[in-house]
């Protein structure tokens, strides 16, 4: 069924949103956001250069400030948890600001999840084990809470169990480079260097390293890998840290996400630029191809209508950001409308990045008739 027509979605080229509201997606429902004030999210921008940085008394500072203006972030309270145990590694008072984080939204992972890394980072192993369960449990596709919990595991000399959730990832997901990292290093502790380096050379593989013996770290991947990774893994913290670092701005942060099939944190990221700066059409076209995505066309539908006219201000969208809108177009227009509106496809011979050049390789094949499916 075509849910939108081919002037709103054209509409959408030059144009991002135009009401300062939000919409979320929980269990298949539009449920209207709370607005995000530009200062909030200013200070927020500061206090997560700081974080990556190392500055945590200038980011601790800018999240207080921060949750003044959005006292109802579980986000901010969550970060303010985290850099409280990191500065004065008390768990009791990170606590404070993480039963606020799931007071505001009990269902808040990443709450459980630094939660869990605190208490373990001061020696509350059980409470650690405790929270961590808990971050799994909402949400066992994210790498980063597995992995916690195998190391909280070992830490309460449980090694068969973390031996067994390492094992167990890689075998869901074996392109994680974490997890083979995580388990080469439980191996080479437990003696048992055949399956240490067993797991090294799969870590290898995914991460080539410079040289030199099993027992050397391997090396970070680039940095839009590295990024890319960590949406990969659900990990939008990291992912946004990584894009700070890269100087990615935060409307192509859920560009990318929306790019990679991530859904969710396509939607979140996108919704917290949107609340910002409503003029942003990369975060539309990310906010509209997360809710396509989820298969929510309810969602779908208000991303379109949220579109300005065409003599509206509106920062356009990047080329990222136009391939995955020729995707939507192909996917709930047609491909004649696609083809018309991108004209000549990119050649991905000639693009940089490797995520983008992808894309443009999906595109030119369903506008060829390929498949060429996310």
């Amino acid at each position: 069924m075509r849910l939108i027509g081919i002037a709103a979605l054209t509409a959408l080229a030059a144009a991002g949103c135009a009401a300062p509201r939000v919409m979320r997606v929980m269990d298949g429902s539009a449920i209207e956001g709370r607005f995000i004030s530009s200062r909030a999210y200013a200070l927020y921008a500061i206090g997560a250069d700081a974080e990556a940085r190392g500055a945590l008394v200038e980011a601790l500072a800018a999240y207080t400030a921060a949750e003044r203006d959005d006292p109802e972030s579980a986000d901010l309270w969550t970060r303010i948890g985290a850099l409280r145990c990191r500065l004065e590694g008390d768990v009791d008072d990170a606590g404070e600001a993480f039963e606020a984080a799931i007071a505001i939204d009990l269902e808040f992972e990443p709450a459980w999840r630094e939660w869990a890394r605190c208490a373990a980072a001061t020696g509350a192993l059980d409470l650690a084990l405790s929270r961590a369960d808990r971050a799994v449990l909402l949400d066992p596709d994210r790498d980063e809470g597995i992995l916690l919990r195998a190391e909280i595991l070992e830490r309460l000399r449980r090694a068969d169990d973390a031996r067994r959730e390492l094992r167990a990832l890689t075998i869901q997901r074996p392109g994680s480079v974490d997890a083979w990292r995580a388990l080469y290093a439980l191996e080479r502790r437990a003696g048992d260097l055949e399956a240490a380096a067993g797991a090294a050379r799969r870590a290898r593989a995914l991460a080539p390293r410079h040289g030199g013996g099993m027992e050397e770290r391997l090396p970070a991947l680039r940095p839009l890998a590295e990024l890319d990774a960590a949406l990969g893994r659900g990990d939008l913290q990291r992912a946004r840290r990584l894009a700070l670092e890269a100087r990615l701005p935060p409307a192509e942060l859920s560009v990318r996400a929306a790019a990679l099939g991530r859904a969710r944190e396509a939607r979140d990221q996108a919704e917290l630029v949107l609340g910002a700066d409503p003029s942003s059409g990369s975060a539309l076209v990310a906010l509209a191809t997360a809710a396509d995505l989820a298969g929510d066309a309810a969602a779908l539908a208000r991303a379109w209508a949220a579109a300005p006219g065409p003599r509206d201000p509106s920062v356009p969208p990047s080329g990222l950001a136009r391939l995955l809108l020729v995707e939507l177009l192909d996917r709930r227009v047609g491909r004649e409308a696609a083809a018309i509106w991108l004209g000549a496809p990119p050649d991905p011979a000639r693009i940089q990045d490797p995520l983008e050049a992808r894309v443009a390789k999906r595109v030119r094949a369903r506008l060829a008739g390929g498949a060429g499916a996310l």
